[in-house]
């Protein structure tokens, strides 16, 4: 199926009144088809070590953890603590007609079940309004501030916290925004956060611009253990 400016569109975020936010998912059909430690052991008298030339000059190679198996825990919150957000997730999908469903409210945050779960290993695609018709800045109002650095957590129901750095930020056209980069399946594990910017025309009821945040996941290996933490 070709990704062209009219499925973008369709796959765009529609904000309707003060800016509420939907996605079009046509791009949903193409998201599927993308895709020996030396340690003590035990007393030794000093003659044993093995003091020869060869290994003395010979980098030795350095133990590595592994990282824990993926939690299949239900996705509970997504925090941006730069700014204070910690909102609770809702699993959303596409309705007969291939529209991404919208999250309800301005403070919940959606993750899309066509998209890869966090700790799986691809890209989890999130989205959440940026303002709210009779109410205001929404979730995802800052979005559009956020840093290379900055830390994103992915909270599941099971306590385990996945933490990510911005490594990306940008803003494009509706029209020509690349669906593909966006919402496509990644070698490597990141989230895509998504949400409206630019200058909204009532005219259409839609801001002209998308919002894409990509963050990379993190590795705390500092106690021995790669990957997921305990939450605190």
């Amino acid at each position: 199926m070709k990704i062209d400016s009219a499925n973008w569109n369709r796959l765009s975020l529609i904000v309707m009144g003060a800016g509420v936010l939907s996605l079009i998912a046509a791009a949903v059909l193409f998201v599927f088809q993308l895709t020996g430690d030396e340690g003590y052991a035990g007393p030794e008298t000093a003659t044993t070590f093995d003091t020869s030339l060869d290994r003395i000059l010979t980098p030795q190679p350095t133990p590595t953890a592994e990282a824990p198996p993926p939690s299949e825990a239900q996705i509970a919150g997504l925090a941006i603590p730069r700014f204070g957000v910690d909102a609770p997730i809702v699993v959303l999908s596409v309705d007969d007609n291939g529209v991404m469903e919208t999250p309800d409210g301005p403070l919940n945050v959606a993750w899309y079940d066509f998209s890869s779960r966090p700790g799986f290993g691809s890209n989890a695609v999130f989205s959440g309004h940026v303002d709210y018709y009779n109410y205001g800045a929404a979730v995802f109002w800052n979005l559009k501030d956020l840093e290379p650095g900055d830390v994103i957590e992915v909270r599941l129901q099971d306590g385990t916290v996945y933490e990510y750095g911005v490594f990306r930020r940008d803003q494009y056209k509706a029209s020509d925004a690349p669906i593909q980069e966006i919402v496509g399946r990644t070698p490597n594990e990141i989230i895509t956060l998504i949400t409206c910017g630019g200058s909204f025309d009532p005219s259409v009821g839609q801001y002209d611009d998308r919002v894409v945040v990509r963050a990379e996941r993190l590795y705390d290996d500092a106690d021995g253990n790669v990957g997921a933490h305990a939450a605190p």
